[in-house]
């Protein structure tokens, strides 16, 4: 299968057309948007979405498309005065996962923090995402607490 891994924005009006349309389908089931973002409520709402993770600056979200559709998602906020970056909203589309997609996008982000000369990588998940946190630890990232809402805590030391 052959999937290209690009650079989407949020200010651009024809990406921002693309996301709402991937999310609506595929956050149609309360359970998915829940795993991707627990502040979210269902039925999804775009709007939402975008004003809770993607007014900040510092925030970079990838891709990975088959016929320029999109079939998985992540986000990386950094924060270069602290050298650490912050990982979230990965999804990958259900006809595609368990082909290492996933990987894919979480592998770009690291090389992306090793290349921004940043020391970690964190993240939050649902406990109960047990996939999820199985992806995360293969990746290297090590559980290192839980949130206030009861998110469990990673933590990946980024290699120089």
């Amino acid at each position: 299968m052959k999937v290209t891994l690009d650079t989407v924005l949020y200010s651009n009006t024809s990406d921002r057309i693309i996301l709402q349309s991937c999310m609506q389908n595929w956050f149609r089931n309360p359970k998915d948007l829940q795993f991707t973002d627990p502040r979210m409520s269902y039925p999804f709402d775009f709007r939402k979405w975008c004003s809770l993770s993607y007014k900040e600056k510092n925030t970079k979200t990838f891709v990975i498309k088959k016929d320029k559709w999109i079939i998985g998602y992540i986000s990386l906020k950094t924060v270069p005065e602290k050298k650490q970056a912050h990982l979230f909203h990965l999804f990958v589309d259900k006809e595609y996962r368990q082909l290492g997609l996933a990987r894919m996008l979480i592998d770009h982000v690291v090389k992306l923090s090793k290349d921004l000369h940043l020391n970690y990588i964190t993240l939050n998940v649902t406990p109960k995402n047990e996939r999820a946190i199985i992806i995360y630890k293969a990746a290297g990232f090590e559980e290192n607490g839980i949130t206030s809402s009861g998110s469990v805590k990673m933590k990946k030391l980024v290699d120089q």
